[in-house]
């Protein structure tokens, strides 16, 4: 999956949108996207890699199928996995994690935000 496609993919979950948090230059290349003000995706631009968060009951499961997806990088190694964008990992099964970070991150919202949000 190339980054361009990544970035399409995060922004069409609903009410998903793209940051660059830091303006230090060693991190001038790295994107979260968020829903409301949490992240659920970080991207690495440069290094075509990104940190999804992920639910710790299948975190070992998907490391020892892809060779691809590793703890993350500078994250919880709990809850969140790297996946190397250009790597054994498939386009649908990226989207799958991906979607699934998004879930986690709305389903910590109260059901109140949820439904100011439209998410409910």
């Amino acid at each position: 999956m190339n980054v361009e496609d990544f970035r399409e993919f995060c922004l069409s979950l609903p009410q998903a949108s793209e940051h660059a948090p830091w303006s230090e230059e060693q991190y001038k290349n790295l994107l979260t996207f968020n829903v409301a003000d949490k992240w659920f995706c970080l991207l690495d631009l440069e290094h075509k890699f990104c940190d999804v968060k992920c639910d710790p009951d299948t975190r070992d499961e998907w490391q020892a199928r892809y060779a691809g997806i590793e703890p993350a990088w500078h994250m919880n190694k709990q809850h969140w996995l790297k996946i190397v964008l250009d790597s054994d990992v498939p386009t649908d099964q990226i989207k799958r994690l991906v979607e699934q970070a998004y879930r986690l991150t709305v389903a910590s919202f109260s059901k109140t935000k949820r439904k100011e949000m439209g998410l409910e």
